[in-house]
């Protein structure tokens, strides 16, 4: 098969079906690797890391056979906007027919801005990590919450369909702070919200995996479900 430039871009595999991660629609989710976050609860902690990659020409056959059967492909991570070759990645997978999600962190603002400018993507799954105080905290990572803010507005402003969601475990986010969290999302015009509970697969850190974990405080539910026209839990 010819080289093509996104060939470029690590992928450490593929999951063959879902139908969660692309609301409406059946598709398969393409694992980038790369992260500069070092989010103590991420469950593909493995991605940030350059490790074993797929070879670029199985992903084409996969893609390739399964026209028609499957809707959309959810590019996820790591983080795949960190890679510069990402909108020739989305072209060819719209070209081969596919409607196209992308899950991110939000830290390549500029990244985001051009696939949506070039209408490459139909789906944005976006992480809200904390409040903006909290950001560096939760990321490890250096005016996180500046570029964060720049893509929900980038977001927000394009019209492409999206969700925003936060993930919650107690030990690594307060109560108040996940109030916070929520109040300031609903505060810059965002409608759709989901609160994700804590899962420990893939998660390096033990003592997260290890820690008893509580459900939602029902305060926390009731105050979202009058924030956003569209919340749900999962």
């Amino acid at each position: 098969m010819e080289q093509k430039s996104f060939w470029d871009i690590p992928v450490a595999g593929i999951q063959a079906m879902t139908a969660i991660d692309f609301p409406g629609r059946l598709a398969c989710v393409l694992f980038t690797r790369g992260c500069p976050w070092k989010c103590r609860y991420c469950h593909n902690d493995s991605l940030r890391f350059q490790g074993e990659c797929m070879p670029w020409e199985e992903i084409e056959t996969f893609l390739r056979e399964r026209v028609g059967f499957l809707d959309g492909v959810v590019i996820s991570g790591g983080e795949p906007t960190l890679h510069p070759e990402l909108r020739s990645l989305l072209a060819w997978i719209r070209e081969l027919g596919y409607a196209v999600a992308i899950h991110t962190n939000g830290f390549y603002p500029d990244m985001l801005r051009r696939i949506l400018k070039k209408n490459l993507v139909d789906y944005v799954a976006m992480d809200i990590k904390a409040p903006p105080a909290a950001y560096q905290r939760i990321t490890q990572t250096e005016n996180a919450c500046f570029e964060v803010s720049r893509s929900i507005s980038v977001i927000l402003e394009s019209g492409v369909d999206y969700e925003f969601r936060t993930t919650w475990h107690p030990s690594v986010l307060s109560e108040n702070e996940l109030m916070e969290t929520m109040r300031t999302a609903a505060k810059i015009g965002i409608k759709k919200y989901y609160l994700q509970q804590f899962n420990g697969q893939g998660v390096s850190d033990r003592e997260l995996v290890d820690a008893p974990f509580r459900s939602f405080p029902p305060a926390i539910l009731s105050e979202a479900r009058t924030l956003f026209p569209v919340f749900d839990v999962r």
